[in-house]
This record gives structure tokens, sequence and C-alpha cells, in this order.
């Protein structure tokens, strides 16, 4: 017996955050930074822009109130992981061993190709995004069973 399971998932979205609370509302998960033009000044913050390659301008900066600005415009999930692609196997069989007594043996393998796929990223506006976490590696499996 041979069963191959593959699975291919489109990257999923994510916010990208400024990781502080520029919008005074008590929280440093929620501000999402500003799209802004190639060319553009640091802000009276000391924020200089950052290039991604989530923004349609190529550039976020987080909003500064000091420049008159606390809400970000960059939408919301607009970041987007890289896609997974995960491929497990497993083989097995069944040896008899007399009229009764028979053995099963099974192994199943995990990541099969052992691809690299990335679990999360950094979500803040400055890191380009780079993988913080990965799925788990190839895996191996054994599995032997004596039935009467």
């Amino acid at each position: 017996m041979v069963a191959p399971i593959i699975e291919v998932a489109s990257g999923r979205p994510f916010n990208i955050i400024v990781g502080g609370d520029r919008n005074f509302d008590f929280g440093t998960t929620t501000d999402r930074p500003l799209i802004v033009p190639a060319g553009t000044p640091q802000n009276a913050c000391g924020d200089d822009p950052a290039p991604s390659k989530f923004s349609p301008t190529g550039f976020l900066q987080p909003a500064c109130f000091l420049n008159g600005t606390v809400i970000g415009n960059l939408g919301r999930n607009a970041g987007t992981k890289p896609y997974q692609l995960f491929t497990d196997i497993g083989i097995g069989r069944h040896i008899p061993l007399g009229e009764r007594v028979a053995l099963e043996g099974r192994m199943d393998v995990f990541n099969f190709i052992n691809r690299f796929n990335v679990a999360d990223v950094n979500p803040l506006w400055d890191s380009g995004q780079k993988p913080t976490a990965a799925s788990d590696p190839r895996q191996l499996q054994f599995a032997l069973k004596v039935t009467w």
C-alpha cells in the first residue's frame, strides 16, 4: 500500500504593523504604516521610509502625530506569506505469518521532499517581512503491529 498526500496552500495574509502605539489607542499591534512615495524625507518622529514589496509605491513609513498623521493608510492584511507545499507519503505492508498471525509494517514520511515552508514572518514595517518560523523538516515514523 502506498498513500501519497500533497497539500499546496496559498500564502496567508497578515497585517504589517508599526510595532508602537502611534494613534494613541493603547495597542501596539493595531497601528499600520503610511504608504509614501520614494524620496519622502524623515518624518518629525525620526522615522525614515523603508522599502516594502507590499507597498504600491514601494515604501512605508510610520504615522507621526507631530506631522499631524496618527493613522496609517496601508490596508489591513496587506502582506502575504509565501505559499506552502507539503508532501507526505505512507507505505504499508501486510505479511501473513500463518493462518491466524500476521505482521503489519508501516512507514510514514512527512515533508518527503524536505521543502522549507515559512510558517510566520516578522510583521514590522521596516523588517522586510523576513521569515521567523518554519514548519517541520522531513520526519520519519515507523510502526510494526502483530495481529492474531
